[in-house]
């Protein structure tokens, strides 16, 4: 099944799915509101109806936000100047013994350091209200005399569906000096922030998208890019092809087309890589969160193994911006030729710059429509041509399985003919004897054995000259011994 043909499979899925379903799979976007904390120092996109509250110190300035049950947490501290001493490990474990004071039944469930000890990551537990299970997980950052702790935490239950809601509230979080603050003061209402756009439609017809002014589409066949004149701000929706190794036996997969050859790896990888390969650099993987519904649902409809995750990514645009990416990815595990690709949406966004531009994103990717006719129709024109496929395959492997079939016969005849030769030599050595075939006396058969040479069962010279051992053919003319090929073997004992 062609690569486009998943991408319109890919949506129905998402049409198919619940409100729920959908709301599990990605934040919801539309529900998220602007504001700047009342001391002017951070300003970001939250959910409506979460708590926010900061605090400043000599040393710190702290960031935290909860939802309306005190569940859900989102929580940063940012130290102007620490202990030049400290490197992540040292600085996590400061951090950690002050929440163990005031969080007595804080546990550590994993925690892992890069290896120039400039972040550790850490994974805990603990009970929150009416003693519910919360699960959270928190990166300690070390650089030069600055250190920064954020992370955030939910309910174990529904960890997995919450992590990219607050994966987003993470993502947009700007620290405003006073000179930010003003500019954000000027901006009267959110709605004032967003981007000038118009909805355009790809020029095959296959979907639609709002585009902001200035900016380049390049839209086909259900897919879109949608970015702008920099590169550094985007929205995307395609499916990136890559070829790994084939399964099967002697087949060479360097002849299947494609640019991109690695063997299968996780989404979140796959797109870093891709990423490398149009430009991008420096790619890091800040958060990655697997969706192992959607991932089911997916290879239901598609009758693949797929892989899905939620991914956040640090990377480099080609004018040289540090971007936050956020992509939701699956990954279709590979085909015996050695197939396989990712199928993305995702947005980006310069990090200093990535809560402004967040909103106009976010109306883009909400704006996203693949054309329900041009999807139907696509369908069939794929399902049609799918079916021609199979049936030109079944007719090849009929072929196939017939030359096979001849070609195992020859090759069993064959090896009876070698075999009944092999057998005439051994008889004939365990024996003691040699036959010999004379041309000019019209194939007559001549023996030798220990006594002499025979012929027709009856001895026609005695003596040692003429054994089986000295013989060599010089009776009357000479004689062909009748082993010496399996084509001699067969003239004369008339074998096929």
């Amino acid at each position: 099944m062609g690569r486009l043909l998943y991408l319109v499979l890919l949506f129905y899925l998402v049409c198919a799915h619940s409100a729920e379903a959908l709301a599990q799979a990605k934040p919801a976007f539309a529900d998220f509101e602007f504001c700047v904390t009342p001391d002017g120092r951070f300003a970001l996109y939250k959910p409506k109806g979460w708590k926010i509250g900061t605090e400043t110190y000599p040393d710190r300035k702290t960031l935290s936000l909860a939802d309306a049950k005190d569940l859900s947490h989102v929580n940063l501290v940012f130290f102007e100047t620490i202990d030049p001493r400290h490197d992540s490990v040292s600085f996590a474990k400061t951090m950690l013994q002050r929440m163990g004071k005031q969080i007595p039944d804080l546990s550590i469930i994993e925690a892992r350091t890069n290896p120039q000890r400039t972040q550790t990551v850490v994974r805990m537990q603990r009970r929150g209200p009416n003693r519910t299970l919360l699960e959270g997980k928190y990166a300690f950052n070390v650089a030069g005399r600055t250190g920064l702790a954020l992370g955030y935490e939910a309910p174990a239950k529904q960890f997995k569906e919450i992590v990219p809601t607050l994966m987003t509230i993470l993502a947009n979080i700007t620290m405003l000096d006073d000179q930010a603050l003003k500019k954000w003061k000027s901006q009267k209402t959110p709605s004032e922030a967003l981007l000038p756009m118009g909805l355009q439609k790809s020029p095959d017809g296959s979907c639609q998208l709002l585009v902001p002014e200035g900016w380049n589409l390049m839209a086909s066949k259900g897919t879109a890019l949608c970015s702008s004149a920099s590169g550094d701000i985007g929205f995307l929706f395609t499916v990136i092809d890559f070829v790994g190794q084939a399964q099967i036996p002697y087949f060479d997969s360097s002849s299947v087309p494609g640019n991109l050859r690695y063997n299968y790896m996780p989404p979140a990888e796959a797109m870093g890589v891709a990423m490398g390969h149009y430009g991008w650099r420096n790619q890091k993987i800040l958060e990655r969160h697997p969706n192992p519904q959607l991932a089911q649902e997916a290879s239901g409809m598609l009758k693949r193994r797929v892989d899905a995750e939620v991914a956040l990514i640090s990377s480099t645009s080609k004018s040289g911006a540090t971007c936050f990416c956020y992509f939701d990815i699956l990954g279709l595990h590979p085909t015996y030729a050695g197939q396989w690709g990712i199928i993305v949406t995702g947005l980006w966004a310069p990090e200093n710059t990535f809560g402004r531009h967040l909103p106009s994103l976010i109306k883009i990717a909400e704006s996203f429509e693949i054309d329900e006719q041009w999807a139907k129709d696509y369908v069939h024109r794929g399902i049609k041509k799918l079916k021609e496929l199979m049936n030109k395959t079944s007719s090849m492997m009929s072929r196939y399985a017939e030359e096979m079939r001849q070609s195992s016969l020859a090759a069993h005849q064959n090896r009876m003919k070698s075999s009944d030769f092999i057998d005439y030599k051994f008889a004939t050595y365990m024996r003691g004897q040699q036959e010999w075939v004379s041309a000019l006396e019209g194939g007559k058969i001549y023996t030798s054995d220990h006594w002499g040479l025979s012929s027709d069962g009856k001895t026609i010279i005695e003596g040692q000259p003429f054994n089986y051992y000295n013989y060599k053919g010089e009776f009357k003319d000479a004689n062909l011994p009748v082993d010496i090929s399996r084509e001699v073997f067969e003239a004369v004992k008339g074998r096929p």
